[in-house]
């Protein structure tokens, strides 16, 4: 019956992630948790200064520079009240202050809400665009791997250290509440491109290793099918490449897709299923 959106900004990653971990078991009415890092909130205000499409955007203060949103969904505005309030304590107990929220409980506000969540996504594409017109062959590159709990400071540090390291630029958001961040890499060249795909490849192994899913939501596909043979082992993706050729039987659907070409046409040739 009452749906309340939350922004709440925080000076340093550590503590937004800190949040995450206390308000996730303490939070008996949050519907969902999304995170904007420091380089997603940057785009933004960019997009607010250059577009006028974007000029609705609220104007973000200097020291907020990482968001975690929380939706809450309760059955009574007294219901909704008290979730809150332990919300705001969460905040102060962990680095960031009730002070520092945007609260959504009208409609007006939470359409204004969304407009800001998904402004940073299409601000981010408008960018690749404008990248491809120098190099068609680039691409946005998104990871979308997720980690247990209790390695979500881990992943983020693993994520910080190599990007770092790389040099490359970045822009992350997504599904923290089960730590699910979509790390998005923005090439500037095809050569930035080729080393984002390399570290894409690193994070793969190193999220397996930590009981993780190198896709925790939107598929592979062919440009990420290798990260499943990192995650399952090489003999696992022969089965499923056997089951699918039982429905499939010249291994023409899809070709590429999870499996390698080269694998199915060996199956293929040996008796297939």
């Amino acid at each position: 019956a009452v749906t309340w959106g939350v922004n709440c900004f925080f000076g340093t990653e550590d503590a937004a992630i800190a949040f995450v971990n206390a308000a996730r078991p303490a939070l008996e009415r949050a519907a969902a948790m999304e995170y904007f890092d420091a380089e997603a909130l940057d785009i933004l205000r960019q997009q607010r200064e250059a577009s006028t499409a974007f000029s609705a955007l609220p104007k973000l203060d200097a020291h907020y520079a990482y968001c975690v949103y929380v939706e809450l969904e309760a059955d009574s505005q007294k219901e909704a009240t008290s979730e809150l309030t332990c919300l705001g304590e969460l905040l102060e107990a962990h680095g960031g202050s009730r002070y520092d929220t945007w609260v959504a409980r009208t409609d007006i506000d939470r359409e204004s809400q969304r407009f800001f969540r998904h402004a940073i996504p299409e601000s981010v594409n408008m960018l690749i665009d404008e990248r491809r017109r120098t190099d068609p062959t680039i691409t946005k590159l998104g990871s979308d791997m997720s980690v247990p709990n209790a390695r979500l400071a881990d992943v983020v540090a693993l994520y910080r250290r190599t990007l770092a390291e790389s040099g490359l630029e970045s822009a992350a958001w997504g599904h923290i509440g089960n730590n699910h961040l979509h790390v998005n890499i923005l090439p500037r060249d095809a050569q930035d491109y080729r080393r984002g795909g390399e570290l894409f490849a690193q994070w793969a192994s190193e999220v397996t290793a930590m009981g993780g899913a190198v896709s925790a939501e939107h598929g592979v596909g062919k440009i990420k099918a290798g990260f499943l043979e990192t995650m399952y082992g090489h003999e696992a993706m022969v089965e499923s490449a056997r089951l699918k050729l039982q429905l499939d039987p010249d291994g023409q659907l899809g070709r590429g897709n999870l499996f390698s070409e080269k694998l199915l046409d060996e199956l293929v040739q040996k008796g297939g299923a």
